[in-house]
């Protein structure tokens, strides 16, 4: 079996708009305002002090809701490509190669409210997508965005892509965005059908790693080599070990689970390769 993967290079979170740099150099100065006495710059003692009341205060709590990644308007801040769609396109698409996905059996996992995985569709043309996520709220949402996306197409535009032989249309891929589905799955289960030629998972393993420990993310990998067919892909976004630090106080399961993480970020390569089973990790 020979499997390929491809990862995602990390993205900077500063992509500023050319557009409203432009206009921000031609608005007028406004009045400079009443200057305001600065706050004196704290003191090493203070700051030693606050960091003290921080431990003593304990990890700092996050919400049950979102103990999975699962954030509501996740792709409100992602950081966006600069160009011809500078408000819409995710930076992380200029990455990514639509081979990978055209007229192929495509899963998204974590795909959230389902923003990111119609784009793919939109612009990649799987044969099918389907997006899931632990999350059936966002799975609602992503659900109700597919509806929207189907209510902009212009009929002509979808009869055009039918190709009809006898006044029978004939089977094919279904044009987007009825080429995408979405489906509430516990990815952690492990277990596959062989069924799909890529996998994709985009800023998920982090969440997966911290709520399940070493144990879980290996059962996810192997759940995505399962579910795989021979010479399938799996395309996924590892997040950075500092990010998995800058959570690591979000509840007392996940900071008792952080520190009991081996496998860093930094593995998976070799993990991926030497004990699940891939053919490469580029």
């Amino acid at each position: 079996r020979v499997h390929a993967i491809a990862r995602l290079a990390v993205l900077s979170d500063r992509m500023e708009h050319p557009l409203l740099q432009a206009a921000a150099a031609k608005a007028p100065a406004p009045a400079p305002a009443p200057a305001a006495a600065s706050p004196a710059a704290a003191t090493d003692e203070e700051k030693r002090e606050r960091k003290k009341r921080r431990r003593e205060t304990g990890p700092r709590p996050v919400s049950s809701d979102v103990s999975l990644g699962n954030h509501q308007r996740y792709y409100g801040y992602r950081p966006r490509v600069q160009g011809a769609e500078p408000r819409r396109a995710d930076a992380r698409l200029r990455f990514l190669d639509a081979t990978w996905w055209n007229n192929k059996k495509a899963k998204d996992v974590g795909c959230n409210d389902g923003t990111f995985s119609l784009e793919i569709a939109r612009r990649f043309e799987p044969r099918i997508l389907v997006g899931v996520d632990a999350d059936a709220g966002l799975i609602r949402a992503a659900t109700a965005l597919v509806a929207r996306r189907a209510r902009e197409v212009d009929p002509d535009a979808l009869l055009a892509k039918t190709e009809v032989k006898g006044g029978i249309a004939r089977k094919g891929p279904l044009p987007f965005p009825h080429n995408c589905f979405f489906e509430n799955e516990d990815v952690t289960t492990g277990g596959g059908d062989h069924s799909f030629d890529v996998i994709s998972a985009f800023s998920v393993t982090k969440w997966i790693h911290l709520n399940h420990g070493d144990e879980g993310l290996l059962k996810f990998f192997r759940g995505v080599y399962d579910s795989l067919k021979p010479g399938g892909r799996f395309v996924f976004e590892p997040q950075q070990w500092k990010s998995y630090q800058n959570r690591r106080r979000a509840s007392e399961a996940i900071k008792a689970t952080f520190k009991s993480i081996k496998v860093r970020p930094a593995d998976f390569a070799r993990v991926l390769v030497d004990e699940i089973g891939f053919a490469n990790c580029e």
